[in-house]
């Protein structure tokens, strides 16, 4: 008996052993391997550049900055403005006096009238002449003055413009910014979620296995996993398409990869002023409140620029000339250059009053158009400013809105969370079913969304109000 004992052990010795020894790989085959690793590491090491690292996750006001410096909007409007300073350069430049000169030179041949006898001569002649003559506008009816005032209005209306168009890019970027927070966040909990359903599903197999669990129970949670895995797809696939629309946006090129940084602070909003005070200030500071009244203001100087049309206008100048003349075939017979050139010069004094009586009605048609454009104009203002009083309404409105749905669908979040944990204890213990856990983790997923949704929103509005209060969207 000893002896059965004896050898039993010593087989069941020998075979750990030699299950041992197939287990461990051979100390040869380390080093080799080892040494194999390194033969290639080294020459990458000793020859090429360290891997670049890859960029950097870009913040929110990162993201905007970037999207307005290459945004052909802006860049479009920019070159519009700078098309305006040029109006504005030519209408200052028209109110100084116009001055030209010029200088003529020719040669008769034949028959000809001899300058110096005022007779008729059949030889070659060479004549030469000079002027200089200049006029400035004394009055036409103030369209020389409303011309550089309607400039001026048009440039600050240009700088006007410009912000807004700088504005609307930022507001578009930050909009498709928060997309791809959102989507961030809801890929993170379809995996979260998925990872659980996961684990519930190994858990029921195992209980099925004991047999506490039946198939039917068990086909319930694989549902659940597979209804999990379809949502985390499909929240993968919506973050593409709002990576995508953001680097749109952003006017962000396509070879390279876009990487955001999603952490984003609740923004309290005790520092917001009132209603009133934001309604007060977007209407009288917003670009385009601002935009629409500058608007206003060139159409009723173009107004004044028409009906000054209809006045007389009054020019004066005055000039200068000379000449030289020669005879080719004898230059003997006139003075010399510089003789001719200070005794034939004379100066001559202009006024010019032109009064306008009839021109086939246009002045008078250009006068009603351009009041008509000036009403155009009024009420396009009125209906910018109502506009935006309905936007600021609605902004703040919604701030608060969102506000009061983050602090209640955080308590929510919680509840569905404690809830979430106490079903599915005792669904380990049997006493409910695996639709209550289901109905459970369903409910738990769309309460920690919209969390994730009011909280995004609120953050939004937030700056959204502080930009209608006059505070600048890129911080």
């Amino acid at each position: 008996m000893k002896q059965m004992v004896l050898n039993l052990g010593v087989s069941i010795f020998w075979t750990l052993f030699q299950i041992s020894l197939q287990a461990a790989p051979p100390v040869e085959s380390e080093v080799t391997a080892d040494s194999a690793t390194l033969s290639v590491e080294i020459p990458d090491s000793a020859a090429g550049d360290p891997a670049p690292e890859p960029p950097a996750p870009l913040s929110l006001e990162a993201c905007m900055q970037y999207a307005v410096e290459h945004s052909p909007a802006v860049r479009r409007q920019d070159y519009t403005n700078r098309n305006y300073r040029q109006d504005y350069i030519e209408s200052v430049a028209a109110l100084v006096p116009s001055v030209s000169g010029s200088v003529g030179a020719s040669t008769s041949f034949g028959r000809s009238v001899d300058p110096e006898t005022n007779t008729y001569t059949d030889v070659s002649n060479f004549d030469n002449s000079y002027s200089v003559s200049g006029q400035i506008p004394v009055f036409v009816g103030l369209t020389g003055i409303n011309t550089v005032r309607a400039a001026r209005v048009m440039r600050m209306q240009g700088v006007e413009e410009l912000q807004l168009a700088r504005d609307e890019i930022a507001l578009k970027t930050m909009q498709a910014y928060f997309d791809v927070v959102y989507y961030t966040e809801s890929v993170r909990l379809a995996r979260e979620q998925l990872e659980t359903s996961t684990a519930e599903l190994a858990k029921s197999r195992k209980l099925f296995e004991l047999g506490l669990k039946s198939a039917a129970d068990v086909a319930e949670v694989e549902s659940q996993q597979a209804s999990d895995d379809y949502l985390l797809t499909q929240q993968e696939n919506n973050l593409a398409l709002a990576e995508i629309a953001l680097a749109e946006a952003m006017n962000y090129p396509a070879d390279r990869p876009l990487r955001v940084d999603t952490a984003l602070e609740i923004e309290t909003p005790a520092g917001v002023a009132p209603f009133r005070e934001v309604l007060d200030n977007a209407l009288e500071n917003n670009p385009k409140a601002v935009a629409a009244q500058h608007d206003v203001r060139h159409s009723r100087l173009q107004f004044s620029i028409a009906r000054g049309n209809l006045y007389p206008s009054l020019y004066v100048g005055g000039g200068y000339s000379t000449n030289f003349f020669m005879n080719l075939d004898d230059r003997s017979l006139y003075p010399t250059f510089s003789n001719q050139f200070r005794d034939n010069r004379g100066f001559y004094v202009s006024a010019q009053l032109s009064i306008p009586i009839f021109g086939g009605l246009a002045r008078r048609t250009s006068v009603n158009r351009a009041r008509n454009n000036w009403r155009i104009a009024e009420q396009n203002r009125t209906e910018t400013l109502r506009t935006l009083q309905s936007e600021v309404a609605q902004a703040y409105q919604q701030m608060l809105g969102y506000g009061k749905e983050f602090v209640q669908a955080s308590k929510k979040s919680d509840a569905a969370r404690l809830a979430y944990e106490a079903v599915s204890g005792k669904y380990e213990r049997g006493m409910v079913s695996a639709l209550d856990l289901q109905t459970a983790a369903d409910k738990l997923l769309q309460a920690r969304s919209e969390r994730l949704r009011a909280r995004l929103q609120y953050i939004l509005k937030v700056r959204l109000v502080a930009y209608y209060n006059g505070e600048p969207l890129i911080r």
